[in-house]
């Protein structure tokens, strides 16, 4: 290392050290905000109550007393009205009119229905039978979907039971400026603080999010934004209402009827301390079963007590927010120092690039940074994450590997497990150093709530392993040399790899390892396009209650292992399965940075979960390396050509 690669190193740190001071203030960010509520559902509380033969109001008092905080009521359509019995339709020539025994709730009924549908002809119409809405143009077809009331006995229900109000407002297609604005206000004067959307889709969309935006901030009304579920315009409302945002997770009707509360309760518990989710919407046990009412209480008691056992509160959500001015501009300038250096390092790792051209180079690409930032300012945070991703593995697999490149014909056990594991912990040290700029980059507060993710992951996969399988086949030295040696080696050495005769044990090899790359590249993102097995279920549930925040499989039982032999293989100078090893333990460290790409997930469950795969995977490579010590690394090998 000269004294340029001094200086861009000097670079690094300074820009980590802004992002460590970044990644602080983001802890005490998720640290500040620990208060979850505990949300029912109407419905279910209904089906409950008929379940256990007992009133209402009274399996609401039993629930409260368990834990719950929130009751959830959903919006009803003027077709559910009808189904419910509480107003009855007659086709007119012309239009439809509504009827109802009850003249108080046709009058609101009739507010309510002009309010969604504003440019329609609403009357109300007394005769000696009765009262009914007129609706001139409009058949029932037309009106079955269109949402008009919070269910007023719900309602009252939460009132009476000293719960707090969750509206379940819905979309329709007739909806308008005035109708979303009339739903925001209907909610609010309910009592609601917090709405979560019915259906698959969220209120306004699509081309009326901004006015949903418009209608929560102005009745200060929280969006609840559903994880694991895509409705439809949820992400594009939730990038316009991040200071009303909370996270919120359920399990569905379906799977509540075979899932068992040993498994559903730490589901809750690791989506609040995992996932920042500060709303757990609750569905209740409804299945034939001894005990119902019983059983719904020690349900909701148990996850309200695993919620209070990893220090939340239950009450009131909130939304994360963060101190006026965060994060620091100057913060976020200083961390972006990091990638240029950074990459300097790498291509001198990789290239022989004098000082000149290496800051040469470093100046270019400052510049294109800065032209990047005031050209297209929403790409600058997303653009500078992605090269980090790409950067720092890549630079943290080339400079283990070449430090560990040469030939020792003696070397006794102990020296090459104690290699294996300070190349481990080096390269491990170097990637952490890029997920703290990426975090750094990451701190505003939206992206604790899951809005705005990191693009660019299966490229992030790609980039560092394609360097580390250009390192160890053309022999990279990692030091400036004469452009016409760095030539004729990577020649000789790209003829050698290419012209080798495979075997078809070799080939077979090849094409699993290759297999397993692309399984964990497929595994890899907020939202995998392969779900975990039912096994590896079983596996994480066991390391979950051995570790409390359990380790990623691809880092301790495939990334960290590889990493550790390939430096054995280097150290030894044993060539012929080194390129492979390699790019296996390229996953390690790219999943090792991928594991702070999930911006969602509170900064101390990441460190703890990457601490545990560095520990455990540096175990099982041990017993790689002592295995191939001892079946395979018999005897010297022949002097490097």
């Amino acid at each position: 290392m000269d004294r340029s690669d001094r200086l861009f190193l000097l670079l690094v740190l300074i820009g980590l050290a802004a992002a460590l001071f970044l990644a602080v203030g983001r802890a005490r960010v998720e640290r500040s905000n620990r208060i979850v509520e505990m949300v029912l559902d109407a419905d279910d509380v209904r089906q409950l109550a008929m379940a256990a033969g007992l009133p209402t109001s009274a399996v609401l008092d039993q629930l409260r007393r368990a834990g719950a905080t929130a009751l959830a009521v959903r919006e009803l359509t003027i077709g559910e009205l009808v189904d419910l019995g509480s107003v009855m339709p007659m086709a007119l020539p012309g239009g439809t009119t509504l009827v109802s025994p009850d003249p108080e709730l046709l009058s609101v009924l009739a507010g309510a229905i002009h309010a969604k549908l504003p440019r329609a002809e609403v009357g109300l119409l007394e005769s000696r039978g009765g009262v009914g809405i007129v609706l001139r143009g409009l058949d029932m077809d037309q009106l079955m979907k269109v949402p008009v009331l919070l269910r007023t006995e719900d309602v009252r229900a939460a009132r009476g039971a000293g719960l707090r109000l969750v509206a379940r407002l819905m979309n329709f297609a007739a909806a308008s400026p005035e109708a979303i604005s009339a739903a925001a206000a209907e909610a609010k004067a309910a009592g609601a603080t917090l709405v979560i959307f019915r259906e698959d889709q969220v209120l306004g969309f699509q081309d009326l999010l901004t006015d949903a935006a418009e209608a929560f901030d102005r009745n200060r009304l929280l969006y609840g934004y559903i994880e694991m579920v895509s409705q439809k315009g949820g992400d594009a409302l939730a990038a316009r209402l991040i200071p009303r945002l909370v996270r919120v997770h359920s399990i569905t009707e379906a799977d509540m009827q075979t899932i068992s509360p040993a498994v559903a309760i730490p589901r809750y518990a690791r989506a609040v301390e995992e996932r920042n989710v500060r709303a757990c919407y609750v569905r209740l046990i409804l299945r034939p079963q001894p005990d119902a009412m019983g059983k719904n209480s020690r349900y909701l008691e148990a996850i309200a007590t695993a919620l209070r056992g990893r220090g939340f509160r239950i009450g009131p959500p909130a939304p994360f927010s963060a101190p006026e001015g965060w994060p620091p501009k100057w913060a976020r300038e200083l961390a972006l120092l990091a990638l240029p250096a950074a990459l300097v390092l790498l291509l001198r790792r990789l290239l022989p690039l004098s000082q000149g051209w290496a800051w040469l180079i470093f100046v270019l690409v400052m510049a294109a940074g800065l032209l990047l930032h005031l050209g297209r300012p929403a790409l600058a945070v997303p653009v500078s994450g992605l090269a980090a991703a790409c950067i720092f593995p890549a630079l943290a697999l080339a400079w283990v590997m070449q430090w560990a490149r040469g030939l020792q014909v003696h070397v006794t056990t102990g020296r090459l497990i104690g290699r294996a594991l300070l190349g481990l912990l080096l390269s491990c040290l170097a990637t952490l150093a890029g997920s703290m700029v990426i975090v750094g980059l990451f701190s505003r507060v939206g992206y604790l709530e899951g809005v705005g993710r990191f693009l660019g992951v299966k490229l992030a996969y790609l980039a560092p392993v394609l360097v580390i399988l250009a390192v160890v086949v053309l022999d990279l030295p990692g030091r400036v040399e004469p452009g016409r040696q760095w030539w004729m080696r990577v020649r000789l050495r790209a003829g050698q790899f290419f012209r080798q005769p495979v075997s078809m044990i070799a080939a077979a090899v090849i094409l699993i390892a290759l297999a397993a790359l692309a399984f964990a590249i497929s595994r890899s993102g907020n939202q995998p396009a392969v779900a975990p097995t039912g096994g590896e279920l079983k596996l994480r549930g066991l390391l979950e209650s051995l570790l409390v925040v359990r380790p990623r499989t691809k880092e301790f039982l495939l990334g960290h292992p590889a990493l550790m032999l390939a430096v054995a293989l280097s150290l030894r100078g044993r060539r012929t399965w080194l390129p492979l090893i390699a790019i296996l333990a390229g996953v390690g460290q790219v999943s090792l940075l991928n594991t702070f790409c999930h911006f969602h997930t509170p900064l101390y469950v990441s460190l703890i979960r990457t601490v545990n795969g560095i520990w455990l995977g540096a175990l099982v490579g041990v017993v790689v390396v002592l295995v191939w010590r001892r079946l395979r690394d018999r005897g010297p090998r022949p002097t490097r050509s």
